[in-house]
């Protein structure tokens, strides 16, 4: 081991100690608060059905053993239900049965015909399973369930034609599944979309009401709700509802950029009108929200008092701020006219629908963008390459133990490390310790009903009916419940496969506490700090708002040069980097600190970013239109003026690429081009709009303190 090897493991067990020495223990065993939002009562009916439904049908066909092995594929394809939110649901099931499918038949054959052959294959599944990580959570989870597949046939060894019959009932269960989803569209056609668009203008009404009382911070990163709902709806719902929704969801990004521009102004309005119209602006939001929200027979109201509320505003302008004030009545004026038409276009298919091609948010070409994304994290210098390797070593390295010792039920050894090891380490360890715990509760728990149930077969169904759907209740809620009920539906169902429950509940009490220490000390010995990787998240972050506000300049000094939908675009991407950003954040809170990109400097730069992003969507708001932009209106500017502009955006975009820079190289950034000079000589052309001067002066300002930042602590010890 070279010097270099030896002081990287030192500083890992270092920074291992230093965790240990602050983690909060307690919280491990902490089973509330539970908030009865946390507990998805109808999604646990809907997935418990699946899972009854075959053991149900084994027992009426006298081969419970077969609706087991459905039951098991109904059980894996129901956790990855969870996932996604129509189409892209049906989509994590299917990926998740065909795998479980595959993973089952695969296991039992090799477990029958050469044992040690499932080293190798345990190691390809991890591979697999570690870099789906690197696809968001609805594939990765997919992707998960066919370990829990290959290690449960793996102890069940049986020659090629049962186990490819196994394995069609494992898929067929799964499929089961996805039929359920798939049903449930029709009960809700349009209900899911208008509970995201209500709580999308919710959080634009809290917004209002901040400015109302004096907070005149920016809105907040996280994309609507609303956003995800309508780039995956009901794929029964009419398309002309569909493209009202995509309306109201586009008039909601207006009045996020309006209230911005107005939280702006409001800071220097010495009258207070802008604060008082903030709060009129909140009143109309919610009355949105609740008219979104309520049955069609309640819809009326809410409509109505928001019209007389327009009404009024047409007749007493924000005097403060009265170019945003316009901009505002007139987006709330076209939320109106969109309520209006809910309830004529949701309940049925206009004539000339089939013809319409629906402007909605593009729908990405899943698997081309999967492919290149996993090629893209193939390498083991990044964090999801090098969790592939890791969790591949180490699950080969137990599989390999469990075949050298014989231990009884190894198999949940290497299955605990597949659920528990993760690429962030908090995760990890939090997993870990309740993994442990809820297989421990859960283990005596499954063997006491399997015991309580027999001899019938009913009891068993009954008391796996009722720990599944607890199981699934508790998903979101709490993990340690979670785990207990799962574990014991798992050992109520191989009491059923004729593995005794008692000695199946002592080997995955065992077995699982093995494979929780096997899954920490690969951490502690192998972590992938997010300390390591944040530099280039927050590299992203400052380019992506760089070249936001750099195409918002273009287009004042070139009004109409821009496409909006491009700056609506740019918008998109730097909102989705800053919550990137946050979550990174959040990551290195949670871990020993990682010099020169501490918690503490990662904060610092989200705060910043945070204000340069409030001074981009007040400036978005004051773009003008190209249809009506001319050189006497807001925002049209004279030929000279434009140059002015274009050598501001061109030393701003200059500026921010340096900065990336010194945070991908972790070292203080070098000479920035003369913004505060540019500026200066901006200020001098008396012709432009004072609030774009201000504006710009708020955007330079942000960057200097960005830049005083990175000197500051990156700068060399």
């Amino acid at each position: 081991m070279t010097n270099r090897h030896r002081l990287r493991a030192h500083s890992n067990l270092r920074s291992t100690r230093c965790y240990l020495s602050r983690f909060q223990w307690r919280k491990l065993l902490q089973l509330g608060p539970l908030r009865g939002t946390d507990v998805a009562a109808w999604r646990a009916v809907r997935v418990a059905v699946g899972v009854v439904v075959p053991l149900v049908v084994g027992s009426a066909t006298r081969h419970l053993d077969y609706g087991a092995f459905a039951s098991l594929g109904a059980l894996t394809a129901g956790l990855a239900s969870f996932q996604g939110l129509t189409r892209g649901r049906v989509t994590a099931v299917a990926v998740a049965s065909v795998g479980m499918a595959v993973s089952t038949f695969v296991g039992a054959a090799t477990a029958a015909a050469a044992p040690w052959v499932l080293v190798p294959v345990v190691i390809v599944w991890g591979y697999l399973v570690g870099l789906a990580a690197c696809l968001g959570p609805r594939l990765s989870v997919a992707a998960i369930q066919w370990p829990v597949a290959l290690m449960i046939a793996a102890g069940l060894p049986l020659g090629p034609r049962e186990a490819a019959l196994r394995a069609g009932l494992v898929l067929a269960g799964g499929l089961f599944q996805g039929v359920l989803v798939a049903v449930s569209w029709a009960f809700r056609r349009g209900g899911p979309e208008r509970s995201a668009l209500a709580e999308s203008y919710r959080i634009l009404a809290a917004y209002a009401s901040q400015l109302a009382i004096g907070l005149f911070g920016p809105p907040s990163s996280i994309a609507f709700p609303a956003a995800a709902a309508l780039a995956d709806p009901n794929p029964l719902l009419p398309t002309t509802a569909r493209l009202n929704y995509v309306d109201l969801l586009e008039q909601a990004e207006r009045i996020r950029t309006s209230l911005a521009a107005l939280a702006e102004r409001a800071v220097d309005d010495a009258s207070g009108s802008a604060s008082r119209y903030a709060a009129d602006v909140a009143r109309a939001l919610d009355l949105i929200a609740d008219t979104l929200s309520a049955r069609r027979v309640h819809r009326a109201g809410p409509v109505r008092e928001l019209g007389q509320l327009l009404s009024w505003w047409a007749a007493v302008p924000c005097t403060g701020s009265p170019v945003v004030g316009e901009a505002l009545i007139g987006q709330l004026r076209a939320v109106t006219e969109d309520l209006a038409r809910l309830d004529t276009v949701s309940v049925r298919r206009l004539e000339g629908d089939g013809d319409r091609t629906p402007i909605v948010p593009p729908m990405q070409d899943e698997f081309g963008w999967s492919a290149l994304t996993l090629r893209a994290n193939l390498s083991p210098a990044g964090e999801t390459g090098r969790h592939a390797v890791r969790l591949a070593v180490i699950v080969g390295l137990a599989e390999l133990m469990v075949q050298a010792t014989g231990l009884y039920e190894g198999r949940w050894v290497v299955l605990t490390i597949f659920l528990v090891l993760k690429p962030d380490y908090n995760s990890t360890v939090n997993l870990s310790a309740q993994r442990a715990i809820g297989t421990a509760i859960g283990a005596g728990l499954g063997a006491a009903g399997a015991w309580l149930a027999h001899p019938g077969p009913g009891g068993l169904i009954i008391a796996a009916g009722f720990t599944i759907a607890a199981a699934y209740a508790l998903f979101d809620a709490n993990y340690l419940l979670y785990s207990t009920f799962l574990t014991a539906y798992i050992v109520i169902i191989l009491d059923v496969l004729g593995l005794p429950a008692d000695t199946t509940a002592m080997a995955r009490l065992t077995d699982t506490a093995i494979g929780a220490a096997f899954a920490f000390i690969a951490y502690s010995a192998w972590p992938t700090w997010e300390g390591l990787t944040a530099q280039e998240k927050f590299a992203r972050l400052i380019e992506a708002h760089g070249e936001y506000t750099t195409a918002l300049l273009h287009q004042f000094a070139h009004p109409g040069q821009i496409d909006p939908a491009q700056l609506r675009a740019l918008q998109a991407t730097a909102r989705r980097a800053r919550t990137d950003a946050e979550a990174s954040t959040a990551r290195l809170a949670d871990e020993p600190p990682h010099p020169p990109l501490t918690p503490t400097v990662a904060r610092t730069l989200v705060a910043v970013v945070t204000r340069l992003a409030h001074s981009e969507l007040s400036l978005h708001a004051f773009v003008p239109r190209p249809a009506t932009a001319t050189d006497q209106e807001v925002g049209g500017i004279a030929d000279a003026d434009a140059g002015c502009l274009d050598a501001v955006a061109a030393a701003f975009s200059t500026t921010m690429s340096s900065l990336a820079m010194s945070l991908r190289t972790l070292q203080p950034p070098g000479p920035l081009p003369p913004l505060r000079r540019l500026l200066t000589a901006l200020r001098d052309h008396t012709a432009l709009d004072p609030r774009l001067l201000r504006i710009t002066d708020s955007l330079v300002d942000a960057v200097y303190t960005l830049d005083d930042v990175l000197r500051r602590h990156l700068a060399s010890p």
